[in-house]
């Protein structure tokens, strides 16, 4: 690899083909010239995005904030990748560390910024939350800084928009959106819902991937229902009933029309939580 430029004694950009890569090891940019080699030995990690216009952006970013803070970064995502879900795209790497470096500055700072969300974040998005858990207690281990509860949900929304692929105040409009499904059929059935169930859980992952395609403007389509809706309709007429009214509400306000797919699965799920919620109370 070949030396391009020195962020410090310690961290590097050099060209490797036609990538630009980040490399750490101690001393590894101590009187180095551009174009000369780089003694690989020397290398410790390499940071570098598949993805060309995300990289240049981190590559970018490692001028601006300490190379600390997208090591951090590397391992929340890391972490959320076995804890969470292994498909989740790597450049969130690049909206963490530049959240984690301004949440820290903030906290010096006395500024403390509430999260409004943070209810909703931790009933729907769990395991994300935990991961947001997780990044506090590790930012406070490394940088000695106590990042409020606030900052975890803030955190546990970019884990959300790594999986989803969208913009962080879509999928803040997602947990709004689930919020409203969510209290029509509380309403509906004039029920609490158990949200310790497991059938609650997968109803909030199937919503959390819904309401991506509201936001998307898609349609889930594909599969043949005729017969299996037919019988959804007759053995959980209620639940049905309740996705038709979320289905009117959906065209009203967010001009959504549902599948019968959507239809089907919708029904399957509300029966489910409606059931488990009854035998508890």
């Amino acid at each position: 690899m070949i030396f391009k430029k020195r962020l410090n004694n310690n961290v590097v950009i050099a060209i490797d083909g036609t990538d630009e890569k980040i490399l750490t090891g101690k001393g590894l940019g101590f009187q180095m010239q551009a174009g000369s080699e780089v003694d690989e030995a020397k290398i410790e990690k390499v940071f570098a995005l598949a993805d060309k216009k995300a990289n240049q952006k981190l590559l970018e970013l490692c001028e601006t904030i300490p190379m600390e803070h997208v090591e951090l970064a590397e391992e929340i995502v890391n972490y959320a990748k076995i804890h969470v879900n292994e498909a989740m795209n790597e450049n969130a790497i690049l909206a963490l560390c530049d959240h984690i470096y301004m949440a820290v500055e903030r906290k010096k700072q006395g500024v403390d910024v509430k999260n409004v969300l943070l209810w909703d974040i931790q009933k729907f998005y769990r395991d994300e939350y935990e991961v947001g858990r997780y990044a506090v207690k590790a930012v406070q281990e490394r940088f000695h800084v106590a990042l409020s509860e606030d900052e975890a949900g803030f955190i546990a929304l970019h884990i959300v928009n790594a999986q989803l692929n969208l913009q962080t105040k879509t999928v803040k409009e997602i947990t709004v959106l689930m919020q409203e499904i969510e209290r029509i059929v509380r309403i509906d059935f004039a029920i609490d819902i158990n949200t310790d169930s497991i059938y609650y859980d997968r109803f909030i992952s199937h919503l959390k991937f819904f309401a991506e395609r509201v936001f998307s403007h898609k349609t889930f389509t594909g599969q043949e229902v005729d017969g299996l809706l037919d019988v959804i309709i007759q053995k959980y007429p209620k639940a049905y009933a309740c996705v038709n009214k979320i289905s009117a509400f959906l065209t009203k306000k967010y001009a959504y029309t549902l599948s019968e797919e959507e239809i089907l699965y919708l029904s399957i799920h509300i029966s489910r939580i409606v059931q488990v919620s009854t035998q508890k109370s």
